[in-house]
């Protein structure tokens, strides 16, 4: 098989697994279903149900995407910003977009060394969309569809402000660049500036607060 295509399907499996990993850390329990049913991970509160009989089933539904990309900041000049792409099948969009307790979670990994992290195996960035923000995004056009291609295109850009105090963020855009309405997420670690829902959207416990409200 080609390259690519293994490139592809580890790059896919390090986000999965690093998902179910943060999951396991929010004291839920997180399975790959055998099947691909546009679903790529199901978490589970196994435990505390098995504590406790009274407490209420929960499940949330997960489709992972990662990226590889080139991000760098010079010391000398704040600032950077770097694009990337995920495709979905539009069955995937349709299916991910029928609620709340589901969420795309987007993993972006740096190809660079000593850029934002010394690491290459941890992420750059992970953002997350709910399915009632897919669902407005998609009807705000935000998915579009590269000729020769039958998926769905999602583009979101990697910011940094060119001031030494700003904090990178994450936005996704349409065809042309251009920012999508409820396309801005928020600033990553900052009090600024928040999403127009208030969630925290570069963390597994800001999807769990934002989904159990």
């Amino acid at each position: 098989m080609a390259q690519n295509f293994f490139d592809l399907l580890y790059n896919g499996y390090t986000g999965e697994y690093q998902l179910m990993s943060s999951l396991y850390r929010n004291g839920l329990d997180a399975l790959r279903p055998p099947a691909d049913m546009g679903i790529d991970v199901v978490s589970l509160n196994l435990k505390a149900r098995l504590e406790n009989p009274s407490v209420v089933p929960e499940t949330f539904f997960f489709q992972v995407k990662t990226a590889v990309t080139d991000v760098r900041e010079e010391g000398d000049k704040p600032g950077a910003i770097t694009t990337v792409y995920f495709k979905l099948k539009t069955s995937e969009v349709d299916l991910l977009a029928r609620g709340h307790d589901r969420a795309l979670f987007c993993y972006v990994y740096n190809s660079e060394a000593d850029a934002l992290t010394d690491s290459f195996e941890a992420p750059f960035m992970c953002f997350w969309i709910d399915g009632e923000r897919l669902a407005a995004l998609r009807d705000g056009g935000a998915f579009f569809r590269v000729e020769g291609e039958t998926k769905l295109t999602l583009a979101c850009q990697l910011r940094k402000p060119t001031h030494e105090w700003g904090h990178w963020y994450a936005v996704v855009v349409g065809e042309k660049g251009q920012q999508i309405p409820e396309g801005y997420l928020g600033v990553v670690g900052g009090s600024g500036n928040p999403a127009s829902d208030g969630a925290n959207h570069y963390s597994v416990r800001g999807y769990l607060d934002h989904a159990r409200a």
